[in-house]
């Protein structure tokens, strides 16, 4: 499961749980004493939403940066450039 699809379940798991804990009773009823224990849940639930998008935003970046060398040697064995580009390249790169 993807992490936007957890994350989408859980709002909707969360959002069940506090219509059935404030739901019915009237005056006198179930549901008003636990608004302590979903408060906390609500607030829980928003801070590890804020660091799932941290932490998905940064992963990105990460999984997706190649060395100028690893791009290099890829461009070499795929046959695009010759062993003299590829050598006159790699000169350059490594300083």
């Amino acid at each position: 499961m993807s992490n936007k699809s957890s994350t989408l379940w859980i709002l909707i798991a969360l959002l069940v749980v506090v219509v059935l804990l404030f739901s019915g009773g009237g005056m006198m009823g179930f549901g008003m004493g636990s608004g302590a224990i979903i408060m906390v849940l609500f607030w829980g639930a928003i801070i590890w939403l804020v660091i799932s998008l941290i932490n998905a935003g940064t992963q990105k970046s990460e999984e997706t940066s190649e060395s100028a060398l690893a791009i290099l040697k890829k461009r070499y064995a795929r046959g695009e450039i010759t062993r003299e580009q590829y050598l006159e390249m790699e000169k350059e790169l490594k300083g």
